[in-house]
């Protein structure tokens, strides 16, 4: 495993919008982003938080603006 695919609550915010509060609640409710926990240490796969971001995509019905020529 790549050591740099491993992140701490605080990078998970900066890269990817979530609020520490909120992951440390998602943990405790059994929900949210996959984690590893070693001793007290908690950290997150890079691919596990890019996985729980596309399983929550919503499909819109939108279509794209066509462009005048």
């Amino acid at each position: 495993m790549n050591t740099a695919e491993i992140l701490n609550e605080r990078q998970v915010q900066e890269f990817y919008g979530f609020s520490i509060p909120y992951l440390r609640r998602a943990r405790r409710e059994r929900r949210g982003p996959r984690f590893l926990k070693v001793e007290k240490l908690v950290r997150y796969r890079k691919s596990d938080i890019e996985a729980y971001l596309a399983a929550h995509a919503v499909e819109t019905t939108d279509q794209p603006a066509h462009t005048a020529k």
